[in-house]
């Protein structure tokens, strides 16, 4: 009796396992570490992740000229090293719209005494994902040690703020043009404290930017507001909950992009001994008066989150610590629930818990099959999370439809065909920009909903085709 109940049982487990892994999905952590500290993850257009580290803020590194980056193929695992020629440690990144990432600043030089800061380094250079090489580009007007990069929809790439190579906090902006810098302007009006560091910037319908408050190191910004680059003005937009406590926090234009919401998620105070937050905040950029109103409370409060836009029109937020890394011994505070929001309900829902640390430097994103890879994070400066840990979301053990063909190339405006086979129809379809992310911050990620007529072989979708959107 008892041999023939043990296949049962056996067979009863694994299934309460694959239904519950449809619901909620599962955390595994993968067979190879990244050979480098990920600072930063870009996933390309070929589907494979460049992995950014430049020194890696290892000092030793730094002097010696040893800066790294690492090519992961999530297909294949491999992981291949890229000559990487400056220090691209706390750099920024937004891609051109040929899919080359522009990498641009870093580190020019360590402190050197107590209380000083890093400087900025001038350097860019684009990654081509063909030749798997940096090419190099005019240098900045200036250094700019954590500025923000974000292409905008003429396809030029704005980049604000950092430290320069003096060390000092700027507020300028210039564009790369896809060839050369244009001149410096200055901040603009609305904003009578400067730029942070790492301020996050989206980028809406109508050409405009919004910074939604985030930022890293410190609370020192002005408030949040959208910037009309045209006239040069911040136009101030109230209502965020723990407005001073969103250092190391993040946050996401919602899916789909049309509708210009974006949700802020967590965040604290670098170097203060208080918790971190766990209270969200949401606003309608596209109302004639915006103004944040709460969201629903994650399940802890965390900073150094992530938040990662699923293709089902969800977010999934990872990772974290109760406490800033500068205020709790190392490792202490760390949070590993993670959830799901849906914007089309307001709601939180559990997903399984992480299992490893994910805090300051560190990152997520979504790989091109579906899944969302985590990288990095170091408790302290002499210690850092090379393992990688991907989660498998519900969606991938449901029947799916089978794609036989889509064009490569779609025209924005212009119908195109793509064709399926077997019984699960396409429904719906969505673009999600792919993700270039450092500290809990990509400005440029976004899901855009894509108009689909059903056909008989499949179906129709036409790109929107404003390409502030896209």
């Amino acid at each position: 009796m008892v041999r023939l109940r043990r296949p049962r049982l056996i067979l009863a487990f694994c299934l309460v396992l694959l239904l519950s892994a449809a619901c909620t999905g599962v955390w595994t952590v993968n067979t190879s570490p990244s050979p480098v500290r990920a600072i930063h993850a870009a996933v390309l257009r070929n589907g494979k992740v460049l992995l950014v580290a430049g020194s890696g803020n290892e000092y030793y590194r730094f002097e010696a000229g040893d800066f790294q980056t690492s090519l992961w193929d999530p297909a294949t695992n491999n992981f291949s090293p890229v000559t990487t020629p400056w220090d691209a440690f706390c750099s920024g990144h937004a891609f051109l719209s040929d899919g080359r990432l522009l990498v641009a600043g870093g580190t020019a030089d360590f402190p050197r005494t107590a209380g000083e800061s890093f400087a900025g380094s001038r350097k860019a250079y684009l990654f081509d994902p063909v030749s798997a090489t940096y090419q190099p580009v005019p240098d900045m007007s200036v250094g700019r040690w954590y500025p923000s990069l974000v292409t905008l929809g003429d396809s030029s790439i704005l980049t604000v703020g950092g430290l320069d190579d003096a060390r000092n906090r700027i507020s300028t902006a210039e564009r790369f043009t896809g060839t050369s810098w244009t001149a410096p302007t200055p901040p603009p009006s609305g904003l009578p404290n400067g730029w942070p560091l790492y301020p996050s910037l989206h980028l809406l319908a109508d050409g405009r930017l919004f910074y939604s408050g985030v930022n890293t190191f410190g609370p020192q910004a002005s408030a949040p507001g959208i910037w009309d680059l045209t006239t040069n003005t911040l136009t101030g937009v109230p209502g965020l909950t723990d407005a001073a406590r969103r250092d190391q926090g993040m946050s996401v234009l919602l899916p789909p992009a049309q509708q210009q919401k974006v949700m802020v998620i967590g965040g604290g105070d670098t170097g203060d001994a208080n918790d971190a937050v766990a209270s969200t905040a949401i606003v309608d950029l596209s109302v004639a008066n915006p103004t944040f109103v709460p969201g629903p409370a994650l399940a802890e409060p965390k900073m150094y989150v992530s938040a990662v836009i699923l293709p089902d029109s969800t977010l999934i937020e990872t990772g974290g610590s109760r406490k800033s890394r500068e205020a709790v011994p190392p490792g202490t505070a760390s949070t590993f629930s993670a959830q799901i929001y849906d914007p089309a309900t307001g709601t939180l829902t559990d997903a399984p818990p992480s299992t490893l640390q994910r805090g300051y430097h560190s990152s997520a994103v979504l790989l091109p099959d579906g899944r969302v890879a985590t990288f990095g994070g170091n408790p302290n400066d002499n210690s850092f999370e090379l393992r990688i840990e991907i989660y498998t979301p519900g969606y991938l053990f449901r029947n799916r439809p089978v794609i036989d063909s889509v064009p490569t190339e779609l025209p924005r405006g212009t119908p195109v065909t793509i064709t399926t086979q077997g019984a699960n129809p396409v429904t719906s379809a969505v673009l999600v920009r792919p993700m270039a992310v450092t500290h809990s911050f990509d400005p440029e990620q976004r899901l855009v909903d894509v108009p689909f007529t059903a056909t008989p072989t499949g179906g129709q979708i036409t790109v929107p085709t404003n390409a502030n959107l896209l």
